[in-house]
């Protein structure tokens, strides 16, 4: 027997095989590959989605409650950036003048010694 036809047949029967499989995704690795190919804000959306909808089957209570919750929280969060803005700005002005400070009172000292 010729073993080159044999040969001929296994590599079509391998291609066929490896055109099947790329037809044929496995629902899992769909979904994984569409979680991990969404962009950041996609995700955040998503997120977001998912809290409003999370939100709304809560009762008017608990729904008072994290209201509650997220608005102190988001008061925090932005008291906490205006305090360090603030604390940058201070800065700033400090390295001002300490520059301004060192530019006159060191050309004064050197100029005094001579």
């Amino acid at each position: 027997m010729n073993p080159q036809p044999e040969e001929d047949l296994l590599r079509r029967l391998q291609k066929l095989e490896a055109e099947i499989n790329s037809f044929s995704p496995h629902p899992n690795q769909s979904e994984t590959q569409k979680q991990t190919n969404q962009t950041g804000f996609a995700k955040l959306n998503w997120h977001f989605q998912r809290s409003q909808i999370w939100f709304q089957g809560l009762s008017g209570m608990k729904k008072l409650a994290v209201g509650g919750l997220a608005i102190f929280l988001g008061l925090l969060v932005l008291q906490t950036v205006f305090k360090l803005v603030a604390s940058l700005i201070s800065l700033a002005v400090l390295a001002v003048l300490v520059y301004v400070g060192y530019k006159f009172l060191l050309p004064n000292s050197s100029q005094r010694k001579q």
